[in-house]
């Protein structure tokens, strides 16, 4: 299992699943196979040798030494996903994983949440033996930025809503489907999620809401990074003089560093994202931040390194 020590933190990333290749082909649009290929340092890690991307989908465990946080919460078991089927009722051994890192559900005290969206939530909530949905860590209070909560209830239609301007039903296309959902899909969608996720949160007390880039524990932050929706945030990490940042899906892929404007179909804001990323970019090139990308595969973390007119992953850090 992958591991790093910042400061006197230890962060441990805990696999879920990976992503079929080829599920995401086309979510960054500009990234083509002949493209990827044409980027040396994409294969074999982050693409395939025929210039497909590569994805996976985990968390990570902060250690703080006096709080256990588990940053995004994966897709969970046996959730209802129409947006993206092949995530729908999974059972994959993520809480064995967990375990195998050496942590029980009991253990992490605090669930930090980047954004909102299906595959970052997932193992908030799971069910129970008598088919109920329950906090999957009792003990743990669940964090989200207060201003994606609301960008997330804001997505709910009523009913009757939903019925009046419903349109041909969910688009065949499976990127269509998942990235630029229409608005009475969202609406079901983020139904399932409040009613398999976040009411036993809600109802067992365990829900937090922060300000914007505000301190969850000491050294570890919100930072926003908006784009991908309009109040995506980040995680910074700080101990004794180290720092770390966890993406959520600022960075979805490593061929975002290469090509900082090139952007997620599903991004809210395509031109904020890419701007920001740049200006992020920019900043920390040549630093000893370490980036920890919630989707990438290979190593799963490394340093910002100018290239060009774009910016490379790189394992070691700067001299």
């Amino acid at each position: 299992m992958k591991k790093w020590q910042v400061g006197k933190f230890v962060v441990t990333e805990v696999p879920e699943f990976q992503i079929a290749v080829g599920l995401l082909d086309g979510v960054i649009a500009e990234a083509t196979p002949e493209v990827v290929r044409a980027i040396g340092w994409m294969h074999p890690d982050y693409a395939t040798e025929s210039g497909q991307t590569l994805w996976d989908v985990h968390s990570y465990v902060v250690d703080t030494g006096d709080q256990v946080i588990l940053i995004d919460a994966g897709c969970g078991n046996g959730k209802s996903y129409p947006m993206q089927p092949s995530w729908s009722g999974l059972d994959t051994p993520f809480l064995e994983r967990l375990e195998q890192a050496g942590y029980g559900r009991e253990d992490i005290d605090i669930v930090l949440c980047t954004h909102l969206h299906l595959d970052h939530v997932g193992w908030c909530a799971m069910k129970n033996d008598e088919g109920h949905w329950v906090p999957t860590f009792p003990n743990a209070r669940v964090t989200l930025v207060q201003a994606e909560y609301d960008r997330h209830l804001s997505q709910l239609l009523s009913p009757e809503e939903e019925e009046a301007t419903a349109g041909a039903g969910p688009d065949a296309d499976p990127i269509a489907r998942a990235f630029m959902a229409d608005e009475v899909s969202l609406s079901k969608q983020t139904r399932l999620i409040q009613h398999e996720t976040f009411e036993p949160i809600v109802e067992a007390g365990l829900l937090e809401l922060v300000p914007t880039n505000g301190e969850v524990v000491p050294g570890v932050r919100y930072e926003e990074t908006l784009g991908h929706t309009a109040a995506h945030h980040s995680v910074r990490l700080t101990s004794e003089g180290e720092s770390a940042f966890v993406t959520g899906d600022f960075i979805h892929h490593p061929m975002q560093i290469a090509r900082p404007e090139w952007s997620s179909k599903g991004d809210w804001s395509p031109e904020a994202s890419g701007r920001n990323r740049r200006a992020f970019f920019e900043a920390c090139a040549g630093t000893n931040l370490l980036i920890l990308g919630t989707h990438f595969t290979g190593p799963g973390a490394g340093y910002i390194v100018s290239d060009g007119d774009g910016f490379r992953l790189a394992e070691n850090e700067p001299s």
